[in-house]
């Protein structure tokens, strides 16, 4: 197997977000069950991570995050995942009123 075939592998459980505010943040949001670090690609800082070995485990990332980017008021995030860009998009939290 060659080097860039391993690569290619690696980076197939691996979810990459461009996070233009706080994307540390995000980071400390999803680092307590998930292997998550930031990845510097050409001067743009990706909150990189990595998907576990379960069925729903992209679809449970993506609401984790969805609720990241409704709470700070971001409107969307772009992502990438298998080669292919996506964005998320998330309406603002509502505040809840009192009953």
């Amino acid at each position: 197997m060659h080097a860039e075939d391993m690569e290619i592998d690696w980076m197939d459980d691996v979810v990459t977000f461009d996070v233009h505010y706080g994307p540390e943040l995000l980071c400390e949001r999803l680092q307590d069950d998930r292997v998550v670090w930031m990845q510097n690609l050409e001067g743009i800082e990706l909150v990189a991570v990595s998907l576990g070995s379960g069925p729903d485990e992209l679809a449970t990332l993506q609401r984790t995050v969805e609720a990241w980017v409704a709470e700070r008021g971001l409107g969307s995030v772009d992502f990438e995942f298998d080669g292919r860009r996506y964005t998320l998009r998330a309406e603002p939290a509502l505040p809840l009123l009192p009953a």
